[in-house]
């Protein structure tokens, strides 16, 4: 897979290594945690090994055998197959290992497992694995002022397509989509009418 992550050198972000086709896949919990697992154990793990592996992971307590096996068929049905389809990792009736040369590397994830923090994060993951999101993060975080719309606009302005194509797109962008998106999960604070965004400190310090 070829990667267009990188929207601009100026402006870098800590999922830039990350194939943007790829982020869709690594916007579910459970998705990162077992690239977490494999990537740590470094062999291949039999289904069971990753499921109690994943459990053991769980903000719950909940280990039953009714949990394990809603675990189980999740990662039957849904998480393993589709993280096969993105050649991120192999599995069969010998177990689940990473591929090789995976276009995602586990080291890679670790800003998305902060997002989960103790819970599942499954509506920060959605909202912010976007490489746009990603690199407004990033600028905010070189300051601890208030940014305008325009300003924002002005450092994420590339020349390579997308929604930052040029000040004015992004601009447009940025008040119609990201910063209400992001604003909902509170990762920052912004004002329409005075068009300013104010970084929340906590979520910020994700991409430092």
């Amino acid at each position: 897979m070829s990667s267009d992550a990188h929207l601009g050198d100026d402006v870098s972000h800590p999922l830039a290594n990350v194939p943007t086709e790829c982020y869709e896949i690594l916007r579910h919990p459970r998705r990162l945690r077992v690239l977490e697992i494999l990537g740590a154990r470094g062999t291949r793990l039999s289904l069971s090994e990753l499921t109690t592996a994943l459990l053991e992971r769980a903000a719950t307590d909940d280990h039953t055998d009714r949990r394990r096996r809603e675990v189980r068929i999740s990662l039957v049905h849904n998480h393993l197959p589709r993280l096969a389809d993105y050649d991120i990792l192999e599995w069969d009736e010998d177990g689940v290992a990473l591929v090789d040369e995976s276009p995602v590397h586990p080291a890679d994830l670790s800003v998305l497992l902060d997002l989960c923090g103790d819970g599942d994060g499954a509506e920060l993951l959605e909202t912010l694995v976007d490489p746009a999101r990603m690199r407004l993060l990033s600028v905010l975080a070189d300051s601890d002022r208030p940014q305008s719309v325009e300003q924002l606009a002005g450092r994420l302005a590339t020349t390579d397509g997308g929604p930052f194509v040029d000040p004015d797109r992004a601009a447009i962008a940025l008040h119609h989509s990201h910063l209400p998106a992001m604003a909902a999960v509170d990762v920052l604070n912004y004002d329409p009418e005075s068009g300013l965004v104010t970084r929340y400190a906590d979520a910020v310090s994700i991409v430092q």
